[in-house]
């Protein structure tokens, strides 16, 4: 709260302090002096007679507390007595013994019954006298005598008033005395009434009591429920909030010593002090909670604290000082000012436009009324009876319950409205999220792609590396040899144009695309099986003769339908293998043909090869024991069959040589592996 509400709330304060203070002092105390004769109670038994006995009564304060029975019966006792100002039984705060009488007349033929109701709930000492007329104290009859000790059963009539039974014969007069003390409140309810009459009023009391107390309580209890749901501990402080404006009801309306503590009455003495500073602190913790003024108001929250703790003081203390009059005062006014400042609390939420803050103001504006006006009724004397301000607090704590029942569903929905908004935008930042990452895999997908394109093209450039290789080292031949006819030179050239081409041009596109499949490159043509053949004899036929190997290749008519170059590469990786690492005396290279393919095959002598060995040589990169070679010959050959739906296969028997043989589709039908099959190599 800043400092200017702060100043105004001091002022409000101050202003209501002295108001109280000025009527305390203002209004006209009950006249004590001799006055005019009370007027004789008519009683009758006509259906629905109730008479209000303060109109005809009289009364008198005995500081001294000396006087006894005999001598207010007595001529000057009785000039003591004066008419009860107002026809309201009541002193205000005061540690008197208080007289009241008024004079009683069966106003019937016959003999009749009439029940007096005389309620001082907080009574220490209360008797009932029942003087004939004309008769003195020794012919006084008692009719109740209790104290602050008794317990409810020892009434002699079980009801939550205090009432008493008169039978007056016809026409008989008579003056019912009554004296009391009490702690706290001195007003005294004060009528008259036949049997009947009493039942039917507090049976429709009661139902009407019973009635706004269970809807009061009901609403509570279900606004408490709502509230849970939204945060627990003010719905915990309002559900006790509640509980504890019941039970103020109830116990101002005398059914709690009747039915809950029948057998305690010292703290039926102090329930109403100890319950009422309970419930404005359990009003305070509830609207401090749900306005959150610890965050908005800190330094109100501190006084709410404050006031919190010197309410619970107070009640604590009530139970021993209670019978002090300026104690009395001091409870009063703190919670006149503990209801203001939950209604101050409920204003400032409003201005901050906390959802449902104006039925919280209309429900403790109500409420605070309905206790200041207790409050007055209590701190002057006669003003108005007791009833109105049960009446005044059950009204208030219904339009309470309602209003805040109100105030929590506004509540509750604006959490909710929160809460989807707050939903909607975790649904936005999560689809922020999913869009963030679905472009972070987009990137690493490219990424990985690139890195593939990469390698393949890495793997193209080795092949083509090692593929260059032989027909460089023929012509190198050729040449060192002195002869270079021009139909080898070309053949070779044309070989190297079309490796390079395969193996560089065509892998250039990948490089930086991010494509995962490089583009098809192996056209299938139709062409004879010999020039193939023919090109491996004269790429290596002077190579194997300088080697000493008897290159022997048997030529084929036959046609299929292929890649040339795949097959001359892969033909030409297997013969270089072989005279490079096999050792050999004699080399085979022809081709057979079968009813769905033809077979190149390449035959040599040399040492051979462990079936171990040859799967390991037959991945990438793995070269033989002592060999200076790359590691790429097999790899290669079986890539291109793969990739051309070839079918490769290789035998090797150590010490006796090794058989490498292709099977190409001799109508271009391309043979694939099945999923999950992996190339294997024929046996011998």
């Amino acid at each position: 709260m800043t400092d200017r509400w702060y100043q105004v709330f001091r002022r409000v304060r101050y202003a209501l302090a002295w108001l109280i203070i000025a009527l305390v002092s203002a209004w006209p105390p009950v006249a004590a002096e001799t006055g005019p004769s009370c007027p004789v109670a008519a009683l009758t038994d006509a259906v629905g007679f109730h008479v209000d006995l303060g109109d005809h009564a009289c009364a008198h304060e005995d500081d001294s507390r000396a006087l006894t029975l005999a001598d207010m019966l007595a001529p000057e006792g009785a000039a003591r007595m004066a008419p009860v100002a107002g026809g309201l039984v009541d002193f205000g705060f005061g540690a008197s013994r208080y007289w009241v009488s008024v004079r009683l007349r069966n106003a019937t033929d016959t003999a009749g019954t009439w029940w007096i109701t005389h309620d001082i709930p907080a009574a220490t000492m209360l008797r009932v006298h029942l003087v004939p007329d004309g008769g003195g104290a020794d012919a006084a009859q008692t009719l109740l005598a209790l104290t602050n000790r008794d317990r409810f059963g020892a009434r002699p009539i079980p009801h939550r008033h205090l009432v008493s039974e008169i039978a007056l014969q016809p026409d008989e007069t008579a003056m019912l005395v009554v004296e009391y003390t009490t702690d706290q409140a001195t007003e005294m309810p004060f009528f008259a009434e036949t049997v009947a009459q009493f039942f039917e009023r507090t049976q429709t009391e009661t139902v009407q009591i019973a009635a706004l107390t269970a809807l009061i309580l009901g609403m509570g209890l279900i606004s408490t429920v709502y509230l849970y749901g939204l945060d627990g501990r003010p719905a915990l402080a309002y559900g006790a909030y509640m509980l504890a404006g019941v039970a103020l009801l109830v116990h101002l309306e005398g059914y709690a010593f009747q039915y809950v503590w029948p057998n305690a009455p010292g703290f039926n003495q102090a329930a109403l002090p100890i319950i009422g500073t309970l419930l404005v602190v359990l009003g305070l913790f509830f609207v401090d909670r749900f306005t959150l003024a610890r965050n908005h108001a800190p330094r109100l929250h501190m006084l709410v604290l404050f006031g919190m703790g010197l309410l619970l003081l107070l009640g604590v203390l009530s139970t021993v000082m209670i019978q002090l009059v300026w104690f009395k005062n001091l409870i009063l006014l703190a919670i006149g000012l503990g209801t203001i400042l939950q209604a101050v609390l409920a204003v400032l939420a409003l201005r901050r436009g906390q959802s449902g803050a104006a039925f919280l103001v209309l429900g403790f504006g109500a409420l605070a009324a309905a206790i200041i006006f207790g409050v007055v009724g209590y701190l002057t004397e006669g003003l108005f009876e007791q009833e109105y301000v049960g009446m005044a607090l059950r009204l208030a704590f219904l339009f309470e319950a309602a209003a805040f029942s109100v105030a929590i569903a506004l509540r509750v929905r604006a959490a909710r409205r929160e809460r989807d908004l707050a939903l909607n935008e975790q649904l936005r930042l999560s689809e922020e999220r999913l869009s963030l990452s679905e472009a972070l895999r987009r990137a690493e997908d490219d990424r990985q792609r690139a890195a593939n394109a990469a390698l393949r093209s890495r793997e193209a450039l080795a092949t083509a590396a090692h593929d260059i290789r032989q027909p460089l080292a023929s012509m190198q031949l050729a040449l060192t040899a002195g002869e270079a006819p021009q139909d080898r030179i070309a053949s070779c050239l044309q070989y190297l144009e079309e490796i390079v081409r395969a193996g560089l041009d065509d892998n250039s596109a990948p490089l930086g695309t991010g494509e995962a499949d490089p583009p098809s490159r192996y056209a299938q043509e139709r062409f004879e099986a010999g020039i193939v053949l023919k090109n491996i004899e004269a790429m290596f036929g002077a190579e194997a003769a300088r080697q000493g190997v008897a290159l022997r290749v048997v030529g084929c008519g036959s046609h299929l339908v292929a890649d040339p170059l795949a097959l001359m590469r892969i033909v030409g990786n297997l013969v270089s293998n072989a005279l490079r690492h096999a050792e050999p005396r004699r080399i085979l290279v022809g081709c057979r043909r079968r009813p769905q393919a033809m077979s190149f095959e390449v035959h040599d002598d040399g040492q051979g090869i462990g079936q171990a060995d040859l799967e390991r040589l037959s991945l990438r990169g793995e070269k033989g024991t002592g060999s200076d070679g790359h590691g790429l010959g097999l790899a290669i050959v079986g890539d291109l069959a793969d990739e051309n739906g070839f079918q490769f296969g290789i035998a090797s028997v150590p010490g006796r040589g090794t058989v490498a043989r292709i099977e190409v589709p001799v109508l271009g039908r391309a043979w694939r592996p099945a999923p999950g099959e992996t190339r294997k190599a024929n046996s011998a």
